[in-house]
């Protein structure tokens, strides 16, 4: 059996893998459905390799090897089965049992998925090997730690540093030989003043020579692997940083960044760069420095106790001093991160806002508020710098000492004692040269913790809020249809904010469309907002096809609503891309068909490469309206059973807009369309339109019915249809239920 897969292994079609993955997936306890890994990995290549599939298996959650197997191999794979099989034909089975039978022999029993369900088929030895080269995928679960799920502190960062305590034990073997090399120059040198000068000895000297060139050699070689060794470690620990940052923050509830200025947020994030740093930088150093000493403190005590002892007491200083300053240094930095926070908070908002600041001609105020926390940063900054000045400072006489000090002592222990060999000293002084580094560094090393420690505090701030409540796994995955229902839901965004939802109630058929109408802050979104489940602090009951939201997987559900906000956001890239976005492997047939829906297709192909066209941050190259065609296209290119238009056609002109009117019923066929709009126009096909006032439901009927009886439609759709004269019992007033 080879463990590994030998030779140019056949591409295997990626619905295929991706289907056998959710099989074995369930059976591992893993819950995923086909649709999420389609959905996830659409921009991958169609025809995936071993190496892709083990990828995507260890995104899913799964650990995964590829092997190369033969028939006779498999019998002792029962433990580790369910495993995958890629086909020579470019398909792909499970297998899921190897059994020996009294009259057929060795028998393989493989699963096939497929869209309408499992088929399973068993086989002998020659009916496989026609089919099959040998490539084998075994998967299992991954065991998750705590540096997996714990919370983002000290303890998460200490498991992900010892996690390369292998390569650990490279660097420090390295740095110990290193040490040895770094110890023989200053003992030749003890060597050449006492014996080859003193004796005249030239071939001594050579002989020193070329060991000292031979060391150099060595200690070349072993710094250059002890670096590649410490680069490939703070590389592996800043990735691992890096996606862990990403992963909780893209698991953030949606109601954290509604609350939180973006500013804050990418400060806070900001101070990863100086964890980092930390981690990848001071913090091996340190460690690598404390190595030397190992090698350093025996030497300086085997040259002399005495000097030896002066060096340690001078060190010593050098430690109390920093250790004492560490604590007030370290609120001064605190300082001068809340300043940058709040600096770079009111910088991203300019930015943001650039448009309203020079609409309203703000860019005098803007100017004397941003004059007024930079001067904040600035003296915490100077506030900073002047207290560090003090330990520096108060170093260096001590730091000077362990150099020049052991030249003095040790030439006025010469002069007393005759046994003290002036090589000796001359060796000491270069050694303790080297000695004050590593605790220095230590010293420095524990100062800079404290820094340390309010970024993790800051990022800490961020990572370690509550994530989602995805009930990825648990909750309930059944197919969606469209038929939506309200029962008494109450609503509020915060702890004693009044209700922005009462008592609502209300049904949505399947393949209906359902409008949603009223005045500005009556809840007509906070209804789309519950429905996607961004919201999920409600009373009273809101179901998907008899499914309770609130046990229903919320990727799922999501997966299952297509959105098309009042304010949307394009991504960088072209048109295709932004179309797509959600789609990546979707022919453009399907993205052109999308567009004509929404309307876009006449803009686009008026555009200079069309459907290539590149798009600025922003889409800022694109009207408000086409921006919103666009969005349209991007949710209906998805399919989804259930779609909603929250205000879909408020920035389209009147041309547009009856575009996309008039494909109304070919955008609503076979699936649930809920529109929110202020434009009544769009809402006349609606089989129902939901009249909200003030939180609570004021009357549901079709818009004939509504014209009838409900004074706050009727005046909406007279003052929106001025050729119309309103009715003399409808006064502008405020409804009350």
């Amino acid at each position: 059996m080879q463990t590994e897969a030998a030779g140019k292994a056949t591409p295997v079609d990626k619905l295929t893998v991706l289907r056998c993955l959710t099989r074995v997936a369930h059976r591992l306890g893993v819950e995923v459905s086909a649709e999420t890994l389609s959905r996830r990995f659409g921009s991958v290549p169609a025809a995936l390799t071993p190496a892709l599939i083990i990828s995507i298996a260890a995104d899913v959650g799964l650990n995964a090897r590829a092997m190369k197997l033969r028939w006779r191999d498999l019998p002792g794979l029962k433990r580790l089965l369910p495993a995958i099989l890629p086909l020579t034909d470019g398909t792909a089975v499970i297998l899921d049992a190897i059994e020996e039978h009294p009259s057929a022999g060795l028998i393989a029993s493989l699963i096939t998925p497929t869209a309408d369900g499992d088929s399973h088929i068993l086989v002998n030895e020659s009916q496989l090997r026609d089919v099959w080269n040998g490539d084998a995928v075994l998967l299992k679960r991954r065991q998750k730690g705590a540096d997996d799920t714990g919370p983002f502190d000290l303890q998460w960062l200490a498991s992900q540093v010892l996690r390369e305590r292998g390569l650990f034990r490279d660097i420090s073997l390295a740095s110990l030989f290193a040490t040895t090399f770094a110890l023989v120059p200053p003992f030749i040198a003890m060597i050449v003043i006492d014996r080859v000068i003193v004796n005249h000895s030239t071939a001594t000297l050579w002989v020193l020579a070329g060991a000292l060139a031979l060391m150099v050699v060595f200690e070349m070689l072993l710094t250059f692997l002890r670096r590649l060794f410490m680069e490939v470690t703070a590389t592996r620990i800043d990735g691992r940083l890096n996606i862990y940052v990403m992963d909780r923050l893209l698991r953030l509830p949606m109601d954290y960044f509604e609350r939180t200025p973006t500013g804050y947020t990418l400060g806070r994030l900001g101070q990863i760069y100086r964890i980092r740093t930390f981690l990848t930088g001071q913090l091996f150093g340190a460690f690598l420095d404390m190595i030397t000493l190992v090698g350093l403190v025996p030497a300086l005590l085997l040259l002399n106790w005495q000097l030896a002892l002066f060096t340690f007491a001078c060190a010593g200083a050098i430690f109390v001093l920093i250790l004492f300053f560490m604590g007030p240094l370290a609120r001064r930095h605190g300082e001068i991160v809340r300043t940058e926070r709040e600096k770079n908070a009111f910088l991203t908002e300019s930015v943001y806002g650039m448009r309203t600041v020079k609409s309203l001609a703000l860019e005098d105020r803007r100017r004397g508020e941003w004059d007024a926390k930079v001067a904040d940063n600035m003296v915490a900054r100077y506030r900073w710098g002047v207290l560090a000045n003090y330990p520096q400072t108060f170093v260096v006489p001590f730091n000077r000492a362990m150099y020049s000090g052991s030249i003095v002592i040790g030439a006025a222990l010469a002069l007393a004692n005759p046994g003290v060999n002036p090589g000796a000293i001359i060796a000491f002084s270069m050694l303790a040269g080297r000695t004050a580094q590593p605790l220095v560094q230590l010293a420095q090393l524990l100062s800079d913790f404290g820094d340390v420690r309010a970024a993790i505090a800051e990022v800490a701030a961020v990572m370690n809020i509550p994530p989602e409540d995805l009930r990825a796994g648990t909750g309930l995955r059944q197919p969606v249809r469209g038929h939506i229902a309200f029962e008494g839901v109450d609503f509020r965004y915060s702890p004693g904010a009044p209700k922005a939802l009462s008592d609502v109630s209300f049904v949505v058929e399947p393949g209906a469309i359902f409008g949603v109408m009223g005045r500005s802050g009556s809840g007509k979104t906070t209804i789309t907002r519950l429905l996607q489940g961004l919201s999920p602090d409600y009373e009273g009951i809101i179901k998907v096809d008899g499914m309770d939201l609130r046990e229903m997987d919320i990727q799922h559900l999501r997966a299952s609503i297509g959105v098309v906000p009042q304010e949307n956001f394009l991504f960088s890239g072209s048109v295709r891309d932004n179309v797509s976005i959600a789609r990546p492997h979707a022919s453009m047939a399907e993205v052109v068909k999308a567009a004509q829906l929404a309307g876009a297709e006449e803009f686009i192909e008026r555009m200079p490469r069309g459907y290539e066209t590149r798009l600025e941050e922003g889409a800022s190259n694109l009207s408000g309206g086409q921006r919103q065609r666009l969005a349209l296209a991007r949710a209906l290119l998805l399919d989804p059973p259930v779609l909603i238009l929250d205000e879909a056609t408020s920035s389209l002109d009147p041309e547009s807009e009856a575009i996309i009117n008039n494909n109304l019923a070919r955008i609503a066929n076979d699936r649930t369309v809920i529109c929110v709009s202020h434009r009544l126009s769009m809402l006349t096909p609606a089989s129902a339109i939901l009249v909200m006032e003030r939180g609570g439901v004021y009357d549901v009927g079709r818009h004939e019915d509504l014209l009838l009886r409900c004074d706050i439609y009727k005046l909406m759709w007279h003052q929106q249809n001025r050729h119309l004269t309103p009715p003399a019992n409808a006064p502008y007033i405020v409804a009350t239920r």
